[in-house]
């Protein structure tokens, strides 16, 4: 046992001079590499540059090809721990809508939100069903930085728009 010991320290010592261990990444000398120069500027601070994910030609535009919800029945905002969820009801012609969705938009007024209430239509014919199968709820969650200065959100559907007030 003790000639074990002797000898496998003797053989790590013999290793530990080899070069190819010495600049490999077992050595734990060698795990962070060397330093390098970095940018500094005028107020003292450092300036990162990171490498960019983003394609070389940009990423595409994104067009919502999503149409309006036909008719806005109802629209709700109800406060939570974090702000406040803007909730609205769609009557719609048929079932099979989804994918619905309260998208932002550009708004005229400062304290005006306006959101635009987007879903997908189905493909083919679909069953006509009861009046509350023909209803679809979409909601977005608004923090209250978002919601700091709002008085009024506007709903937009396709035949029209449905508002709430503070």
């Amino acid at each position: 046992m003790r000639r074990q010991v002797i000898i496998s320290g003797l053989v790590l010592s013999l290793l530990a001079g080899c070069a190819t261990v010495k600049e490999s990444r077992f050595n734990p000398l060698n795990w962070f590499g060397k330093s390098e120069p970095v940018a500094v500027d005028a107020n003292g601070q450092q300036v990162v540059t990171i490498k960019s994910l983003a394609p070389r030609k940009g990423y595409p535009v994104f067009v919502d090809t999503r149409p309006l919800a036909p008719t806005i029945s109802d629209v709700q905002v109800v406060q939570s721990a974090s702000g406040a969820i803007v909730t609205a009801t769609a009557a719609l012609p048929s079932t099979g809508y989804f994918d619905a969705e309260l998208v932002p938009v550009a708004s005229e007024r400062a304290d005006t939100l306006v959101l635009e209430f987007r879903l997908r239509t189905p493909e083919g014919a679909a069953p006509a069903g009861t009046s509350a199968q023909r209803r679809i709820t979409a909601a977005r969650s608004l923090s209250f930085d978002a919601i700091a200065g709002i008085r009024t959100i506007i709903v937009k559907g396709a035949d029209g728009a449905r508002q709430v007030r503070r």
